[in-house]
């Protein structure tokens, strides 16, 4: 009998050959292929996934990449803002109080703005850069964003979609600053080497660039653990936060009762002997 797979088992396996695929062509040939919407619709079709849910995430895709004009840095590093939306089956309310509440206490975020629709979360002030620097466990991966941007819409009384938006714009300029100091640096000492010998100017151009290629490198790592975090908080919120809520079972038993516990006897004196 041949398995069938389930949509979360095809979720994974397509996410995780997609990431493989788009590792492969970033560093392979410059001929990347595309595919057209319509091809893709067919495709998503096939592995049974409806036309409205590869619609809707095509347009939050193209929403995400509108969302930040396409400035030097943007061409240089890749985006500042990154985004991660999942339609969860659980209600509105009980979902956005689970993502603040990981927000909060996983991730070390304070709220700055609350809405009815979402909320907007930051480091803090000065506090969470040391906070970030003295962060060794790798845990609290958002403290090194500029803010997180918390939206959930209620699709129906039993499904929502969670949006949340990560701004690295703060990283990103920190990498370009030292990129740039870097390369300068490294370029001056070849021009003063230069003014004895001609051959080291030509080394000018290398160490311009390579401490920005070195810091691009960094930037892209620092965002693939930004998203991955991202991708975590969604992962856990897709389990039901109601089970933590949920007391313990008692049970028939009134209050002050506790099952399987014996009287404790009555401390009496023992009888002197006369």
């Amino acid at each position: 009998m041949e398995k069938r797979l389930r949509p979360a088992e095809v979720e994974m396996i397509l996410r995780r050959a997609s990431e493989l695929n788009a590792r492969r062509w970033e560093r392979g040939s410059e001929d990347v292929p595309s595919v057209s919407p319509e091809v893709l619709v067919q495709v998503a079709a096939a592995a049974g996934i409806p036309e409205q849910d590869v619609r809707r995430a095509m347009w939050d895709l193209a929403s995400e990449k509108t969302a930040e004009p396409h400035s030097l840095a943007w061409k240089l590093y890749g985006p500042a803002r990154l985004r991660a939306v999942r339609e969860v089956d659980r209600p509105q309310g009980r979902t956005r109080e689970h993502l603040e509440g990981l927000l909060r206490l996983e991730q070390g975020l304070k709220v700055r703005r609350k809405t009815e629709m979402g909320s907007l979360w930051d480091p803090g002030d000065e506090l969470g850069v040391v906070r970030r620097a003295l962060d060794f466990s790798g845990d609290r991966t958002l403290l090194k964003t500029r803010s997180v941007e918390l939206r959930v819409e209620g699709v129906d009384e039993e499904r929502c979609a969670a949006n949340l938006t990560a701004d690295v714009s703060n990283q990103r300029a920190e990498y370009l600053s030292l990129g740039g100091i870097l390369g300068a640096t490294l370029a001056a000492l070849f021009i003063l080497a230069g003014m004895q010998n001609g051959l080291f100017l030509l080394g000018v151009l290398p160490a311009l660039a390579a401490p920005a290629f070195c810091c691009r490198i960094a930037y892209r790592r620092t965002t693939t653990e930004i998203r991955r975090a991202l991708d975590d908080l969604l992962d856990a919120v897709e389990q039901d936060p109601s089970q933590a809520e949920q007391p313990l079972d008692r049970g028939d038993r009134q209050p002050g009762n506790i099952k399987g516990l014996k009287p404790i006897p009555r401390f009496t004196s023992p009888p002197r002997d006369e």
